[in-house]
């Protein structure tokens, strides 16, 4: 029995997989701030296959400091973000928000994701004149916090089933992983 229900589950898996590929391509934004990471953006821009990015913000520090091992003031990060983000939004791309939040969702509390989530929707209000409508939890963490939160910023949670996706910085990664 357990066998079956495991053969089962790979075959749902692939299943999903197969119809999320057909769905629209877009592209979680995170490493915007390395330029050869830009670089590829501005290709994907030219080929017009995304029809989303969802993009972070300058609140996530932390979590580019760790992941990315970037050196730069929050303003400075702001600045290269602003500046790329307007470039996209000329250029006739939708951008929506993206915050990783926390793996362990029961370590953070609704005051820490509010904190993140508002500060987030803010800049992009403030700083690129866009008015987010969706929400893309980073690494699909969320809980019910984060819905209540996204429910007062008028967010609509889009779930991994939702959408084809692919992160900013795989192709970087893919040609120096095969430089090697």
């Amino acid at each position: 029995m357990k066998l079956q229900r495991n053969i089962f589950s790979i075959f749902r898996k692939f299943y999903e997989w197969t119809v999320i590929r057909f769905k629209p391509l877009t592209v979680h934004t995170e490493a915007i701030m390395i330029d050869s990471v830009w670089n590829e953006i501005k290709k994907e821009v030219a080929r017009g296959r995304v029809s989303r990015w969802y993009v972070m913000t300058p609140e996530n520090i932390d979590y580019y400091k760790s992941f990315f091992n970037i050196k730069m003031s929050t303003s400075d990060l702001s600045k290269i973000m602003k500046e790329r983000y307007l470039w996209m939004i000329s250029h006739g791309q939708r951008l929506e928000l993206h915050a990783h939040l926390c793996l362990v969702m029961e370590n953070m509390s609704f005051q820490e994701q509010e904190k993140i989530l508002k500060n987030s929707y803010y800049w992009m209000k403030k700083e690129i004149g866009v008015t987010p409508k969706e929400f893309v939890p980073g690494w699909w963490s969320f809980n019910n916090d984060t819905l209540k939160i996204l429910k007062k910023l008028n967010l609509k949670m889009i779930g991994q089933r939702d959408y084809d996706f692919t992160h900013d910085y795989y192709p970087v990664v893919d040609f120096v992983n095969t430089q090697k």
